[in-house]
């Protein structure tokens, strides 16, 4: 494509979107009302393949993006996923990368740049990086490779369809980089946004490429590396991995100074700091960029909304923490379905802790509809005077009058009690006891000092294959809480499970078992054990640990559900609390 045909076709979309505001008031951006919060600028992050198929497509977003004060839109320029187009296709003129079927003759990147800056609206070119089909496919020697029983094997992904190319690879990185370099030369974008920068776990990339370069440096083959088990050669592996990321990141960075359009901005999205077997460091490159995008997608992540802007974990405590002493701003990039008080509290909470914050990204994997454009655009200056965050309590219940029912993590669920054949029915749903807080559906009683509780699980049904549904003992009913566990899985077996520090992290220890199964979990002192029995009388120790709690705990049966089905239940009987 020449500059003369593109000058050319700005021309004329100009004089089209002109004419329109001419034509129309648009309304003026939103003003903060006195005594109210000042507005959060507001990003989208829009798929090409779902939102610009045509010109008439991009007046329409960029006139929505103006009436609910969108101020910058970061445009897919290249495929991230393998779903409508193959990954690593593109959506502008390019000479290099191969272009996305329907968009040989529309130029959806001079589109939206050039209706969008007529709107006063910023443009970044989001460019996801090594998940890439078309060059997966096109150079065999890029491929990443993953060792699989001991196999160097092209990794696909769990679905068979999820292509990466080799970061490390000199070829790709080349290749990868000439893309963007050709978009800052040819489109006037405000800013790049790297994604997929990264590896997907730590057998990879083994690739012959690969291991001769690490075997180079380190004097020894990762292939002797056992990939499944922390390990000084794990972390020293993980750790090289992160720092050629981080290499990479700053290479492009030398380009961008060296281009013609050396002021463009550089941020990344980045996966949380959990994920760190996918040698993805912020700390690695946080002084080439200008804006990091940590994903605080707080329910997809199985965690509590606290995890987005808390002081002591989560998101962006850590991402704070990794940048710190450089120039790189924040942009939060929350999720687009939250509950209205969980979009107060979040606001909240990154208001009063991270006030550095200014500007707030959301996601929408489709099209997106006006309804959330108009909502994000309604939240600017939350949370409202006023708000206060819901209070969680015990729900009613028709339980034995020892009993009490609680929604820990504020998620649905209900419990009842069958008084003729003594049994319990708990369900649950968008739930999961894991991580630095948890949310469960629990019936409970206070209980001091020593203390046992059996149960049978005697059925679960309509449950996701990684529901947990138990015996448990709480030093606290808040969400974050010390606690022990004994609980049984409709899919993975049964698992013991325990949090030894208020907010800290969950580890477990797991046994072939399913329903229905005896549970027994034990507090003597600070020792906690669980057990499991065929017949409740022949006991099989999962676990034991010890756990400094306070005198007086809470001990009861728990339900969590990462599924959604309404239909999803646990049944227990032979329910004993001894203390």
């Amino acid at each position: 494509m020449t500059f003369a045909l593109r000058s050319g076709f700005m021309a004329v979309l100009g004089i089209v979107l002109v004419s329109s505001v001419a034509g129309g008031s648009l309304p003026l951006p939103a003003q903060a009302e006195e005594g109210s919060n000042p507005p959060f600028e507001t990003e989208v992050i829009v798929r090409t393949v779902n939102q610009f198929k045509n010109m008439a497509d991009v007046q329409n977003f960029i006139s929505l993006s103006t009436s609910y004060g969108v101020d910058v839109i970061s445009m897919n320029v290249k495929q991230d996923e393998d779903d409508e187009v193959p990954s690593g296709s593109v959506f502008y003129q390019s000479d290099i990368a191969p272009i996305a079927q329907g968009y040989q003759n529309f130029d959806a990147l001079q589109a939206v740049i050039t209706a969008a800056h007529a709107a006063g609206i910023k443009v970044h070119a989001w460019i996801p990086q090594f998940h890439d089909q078309q060059a997966f496919l096109a150079h065999d020697e890029w491929q990443m490779q993953a060792l699989v029983d001991g196999v160097q094997t092209p990794f696909t992904g769990s679905n068979g369809n999820e292509y990466f190319v080799n970061p490390i690879h000199h070829e790709v990185q080349q290749y990868e980089r000439s893309i963007i370099q050709e978009v800052i030369e040819n489109y006037d974008v405000d800013g790049v946004v790297l994604d997929w920068i990264r590896f997907d776990n730590y057998n990879m990339d083994v690739s012959d490429y690969t291991v001769a370069k690490y075997q180079a440096e380190f004097g020894y083959s990762p292939l002797s590396i056992d990939f499944d088990t922390d390990s000084p050669q794990r972390q020293q592996w993980n750790e090289w991995r992160t720092e050629q990321i981080g290499q990479y990141v700053g290479d492009i960075r030398e380009d961008i100074s060296a281009s013609s359009n050396p002021d463009v901005q550089l941020g990344v999205y980045i996966l949380p700091p959990e994920f760190t077997e996918v040698g993805q460091n912020v700390a690695k490159f946080k002084d080439e960029i200008d804006f990091v995008a940590p994903m605080a997608y707080f329910d997809d992540w199985e965690f509590n909304s606290d995890w987005v802007y808390s002081t002591s974990y989560g998101i962006l405590k850590d991402t704070s923490d990794r940048i710190s002493g450089s120039a790189a701003d924040i942009v939060a990039t929350l999720d687009n379905d939250w509950t209205d008080d969980q979009y107060q509290e979040v606001y909240k909470g990154i208001r009063e802790n991270y006030p550095d914050v200014k500007r707030l990204a959301f996601f929408a994997y489709g099209a997106w509809p006006e309804d959330e454009l108009a909502n994000i655009h309604e939240r600017e200056t939350w949370p409202t005077p006023g708000w206060t965050a819901p209070v969680e309590q015990d729900y009613p219940a028709q339980l034995p009058a020892v009993w009490k029912a609680r929604n820990i993590g504020s998620m649905p669920g209900n419990a009842t009690y069958n008084a003729s054949n003594k049994q319990f029915t708990l369900s649950s749903s968008s739930t999961d006891i894991w991580g630095n807080a948890d949310q469960l559906n629990y019936i409970y009683q206070p209980v001091s000092g020593n203390a046992e509780i059996v149960v049978k699980v005697q059925s679960t049904s309509w449950l996701d294959g990684w529901a947990k549904a138990g015996i448990m003992i709480r030093e606290s009913l808040g969400h974050n809480s010390r606690h022990a566990d004994m609980m049984l899985t409709p899919g993975n077996g049964a698992t013991f499970q325990y949090r030894a520090e208020t907010a800290g992290d969950m580890t477990d220890h797991t046994a072939a078992a399913s329903a229905p199964k005896w549970l027994k979990l034990t507090r003597t002192g600070n020792t906690f054990k669980g057990s499991i029995s065929a017949n409740g009388s022949s006991w099989q120790t999962v676990g034991t640990v010890q756990i400094p709690m306070k005198r007086k705990v809470y001990i009861g049966i728990a339900l969590s559900n990462p599924g959604n089905d309404s239909r999803g239940k646990a049944v227990f009987g032979n329910v004993k609390v001894t203390d």
